[in-house]
């Protein structure tokens, strides 16, 4: 067919796509970020980019948020975070013309459907948006959830709660499935709303490139999980140290300890501090065993061997007094901030004498 004359037979270009990677939490978010965090040049092979988790990546920009929780904070608080997040995608977005689609992964906008709704709206004449959320069985990602906001990381003021006390909070956490899932229908409508069961994937990763067309896992690549929470002996050691805190507490301190230390990642076993010497009626039948072979000595040598009265020492009450971990763990952590300051003293010396 012939173009009307002063008419371009030339196709407009593809509008660009905003793909947004809203959580929830606890469901294959830590392994979706690493990807695309890491693998920029298989993004790029598919005309994307991405963003970040706190739009932190890409030219600075005065709307920038200093981290994660400062973003997660302003979404809560801020009464111009909807003004703030349209300047600064149009922003990040204008800046790189090169890229067709745009990548924003925060598992705290899984409870903020209406801000980013009326975001997206909004960037209507900058590009097209889309939503993928992930969710994994409720009591899966409930007991998930807890080890890391109910313990590891303490979101709440007060004493440590069991899992029981602590099930109310984890509405807060997007746990209502059904209210997140109505709420984003109702801010960008189904036809942009992409629902995964995290249960049914086998790589999150994968089905994450393939949702969004942006291509697979590269050869070779293991994306499948990222995070994974720690060891039931180091999950031990946070619910003993957030204990001590009034208050929120993130977990950094401990973490960094462990990390800094190689110990985050060990698996440890489970091992019974109690001991295993005989004790009673055991310690009376395992002392007689020796009396034929005794009298055989006396008889045979003179040599008489005389049966003891008491046996070994009891168990304490506690064998490990988890009392005493507490401060034990203020202990390692002080220690460990001291050896990083010596050590980043250490290695500025280093540098002005490679610099003479």
């Amino acid at each position: 067919m012939t173009a009307e004359p002063g008419l371009s037979s030339t196709a407009p270009p593809p509008r660009r796509r905003l793909v947004i990677h809203a959580g929830l939490g606890k469901s294959g978010s830590s392994a979706i970020q690493k990807y695309c965090r890491e693998n920029s040049a298989a993004l790029r092979d598919h005309g994307a980019a991405y963003l970040g988790m706190f739009l932190e990546r890409g030219a600075a920009s005065p709307h920038d948020f200093a981290s994660s929780a400062a973003l997660e904070d302003a979404l809560s608080r801020d009464a111009a975070i909807e003004d703030r997040l349209v300047s600064l995608l149009q922003e990040k977005i204008e800046a790189r013309p090169g890229v067709q689609t745009f990548i924003w992964s925060q598992i705290a906008l899984a409870r903020h459907a209406g801000v980013v709704g009326r975001v997206v709206e909004r960037l209507r004449p900058v590009c097209d948006a889309e939503v993928i959320l992930y969710f994994r069985h409720q009591a899966s990602w409930l007991v998930s959830a807890y080890l890391q906001w109910g313990v590891k990381h303490k979101t709440y003021p007060g004493p440590l709660r069991a899992f029981a006390e602590w099930l109310p909070l984890a509405e807060a956490r997007g746990g209502g499935y059904r209210a997140v899932i109505e709420a984003w229908l109702r801010a960008i409508g189904a036809e942009r709303l992409h629902l995964r069961s995290y249960d049914q994937t086998p790589d999150v990763v994968a089905d994450f490139l393939a949702v969004t067309g942006l291509g697979s896992v590269p050869q070779g690549g293991d994306a499948t999980r990222h995070y994974e929470t720690p060891d039931p002996a180091l999950m031990t050691l946070f619910r003993l140290y957030q204990g001590q805190a009034d208050g929120e507490a993130l977990p950094d301190p401990l973490q960094r300890a462990l990390s800094d230390n190689k110990v985050a990642t060990r698996r440890y076993r489970d091992v019974d501090p109690r001991s295993t010497l005989p004790r009673g009626a055991e310690w009376s039948r395992f002392v007689a065993s020796f009396a034929d072979t005794n009298a055989a000595l006396a008889n045979d040598f003179g040599l008489q061997l005389v049966p003891p009265q008491t046996g070994p020492a009891p168990d304490a009450v506690t064998p490990a007094p988890a009392a005493a971990i507490a401060p034990l763990l203020d202990l390692i952590i002080a220690m460990n901030r001291r050896i990083g300051v010596l050590e980043r003293r250490l290695k500025r010396q280093e540098d002005a004498h490679d610099a003479d």
